[in-house]
């Protein structure tokens, strides 16, 4: 083992050099591909909300109560809501209007 640690050092700085912009270059034209296709583009935040843990708690916090908020289920229907909740075999959730057609 001549090299030792400073050679495999050197050797994975090299490969990070190379596939770093090649990794920059997939992202580019995979968004691309999807706002053509017309699709929601959701990115891993890991690595960030990692930073904002440790830098940042206040904006941490700030994030997980967004991410709640932009998960919250749709109501389930209770008993009282009558015929028209299953139609054909499908479950219908109106949300917004009251039973006799305005808005609630």
């Amino acid at each position: 083992m001549d090299g030792g640690f400073g050679q495999t050092a050197l050797w994975g700085l090299a490969t990070l050099i190379v596939l770093l912009p090649v990794y920059f270059v997939w992202i580019t034209l995979d968004t691309r591909r999807r706002r053509r296709r017309g699709e929601r583009l959701e990115r891993s935040w890991g690595g960030i909300a990692a930073f904002d843990e440790v830098w940042r708690p206040s904006v941490a916090e700030a994030m997980a109560v967004w991410e709640a908020e932009q998960s919250l289920p749709a109501p389930a229907p209770v008993p009282g809501d009558g015929p028209g909740v299953i139609r054909d075999g499908r479950i219908v959730i109106e949300a917004g209007r009251s039973a006799d057609g305005s808005r609630a």
